[in-house]
């Protein structure tokens, strides 16, 4: 607290002093400059401290396009979490939450896209927080923004090992907020864009031994024994991984930036655009023969969907008028 407040005094050009005293505790001396109306910086935020009766806000109350995403933040501090929800709500939907175990439940009962939480809090903190999304399946596919005002090497190394995105020091400002936190969103869509071309989760920079990773590598291991079988559809995939299609569609969604479906059907194409560069010379197989032989049982649907992905059809790649 004292660190947070010597930083938000120095933003406002200030100062604040300490002075001990032997018998009466210390004294605090703060300095802030004075302005001329005229002067007056039009960034100075304001914060309405009477507000103490937000916690699980509903995004209904500020309305939003239905595409927007869901960010929940978790923040003991009404002050603080009224400061973030007036940073956020432009563009998102905002959930609220005090602790992490509100969190969990909010969680639990609500679609959440983005979780941006305090480090330091009663009851569950933000460590434990992160913890248990990260082991919890349903939900740790989330990415997780980490504020505090603690700047020890360790705070943020037990973050990171919590499997925390990113770390945020406190004060910060708007635009560091909304810039971390469409980095965040813009790295994890550049690693699925890599995905998308190479079919290979090691591209997408997860944790090792993330229950995640895990759960990609068992869904390769499915589509790898089955895209060849024209009828292995979504109902199928999930049955295989053993989830619900609901819950397989929002993890690969936030995984892999595809649908179970969408994944599917790339899948099949990047293999059928493989098979088409190996029988350039050969000419073992013709287009319909590839189309059949990765799970698609329409050559000239086959043929649609490969020109739309690859931006060229199966002829020309094959007769090499790319």
């Amino acid at each position: 607290g004292l660190y947070l407040c010597k930083r938000i005094v120095q933003m406002h050009g200030g100062e604040i002093k300490v002075r001990n005293k032997r018998l009466s505790g210390c004294s605090f001396r703060l300095l802030l400059p004075l302005q001329r109306e005229e002067e007056k910086d039009d960034k100075l935020i304001i914060i309405d401290s009477d507000d103490s009766s937000i916690h699980a806000a509903s995004p209904s109350e500020t309305p939003k396009k239905k595409e927007a995403l869901t960010i929940l933040v978790v923040e003991d501090n009404v002050d603080m979490r009224g400061y973030i929800r007036s940073i956020l709500r432009e563009q998102y939907n905002v959930l609220e939450a005090a602790n992490g175990e509100e969190a969990l439940h909010i969680l639990n009962s609500n679609p959440v896209d983005f979780i941006v939480s305090d480090l330091m809090m009663p009851v569950m903190d933000g460590i434990e927080l992160s913890r248990r999304v990260k082991d919890t399946f349903t939900i740790s596919h989330i990415p997780f923004l980490m504020l505090t005002a603690r700047t020890s090497q360790e705070a943020r190394l037990e973050s990171y090992r919590m499997g925390v995105d990113e770390y945020l020091l406190k004060p910060f400002d708007e635009t560091l907020l909304l810039t971390r936190i469409q980095n965040i969103l813009e790295n994890r869509k550049r690693y699925q864009r890599k995905f998308t071309l190479d079919m290979d989760v090691d591209v997408l920079n997860m944790e090792e031994e993330s229950g995640d990773k895990k759960f990609l590598n068992q869904v390769m291991e499915v589509i790898k024994e089955n895209y060849k079988n024209s009828y292995f559809e979504v109902s199928d995939f999930s049955e295989a991984v053993g989830v619900s299609k609901s819950l397989l569609n929002k993890k690969l969604q936030s995984l892999i930036g595809q649908s179970a479906g969408q994944f599917i059907r790339n899948y099949r194409l990047n293999i059928a655009r493989e098979l088409i560069l190996k029988n350039r010379e050969t000419k073992n197989m013709n287009i319909a023969e590839i189309a059949y032989e990765v799970g698609f049982n329409d050559p000239k649907y086959f043929t649609r969907c490969f020109t739309k992905y690859f931006n060229a059809t199966p002829s020309s790649l094959l007769n090499k008028e790319e």
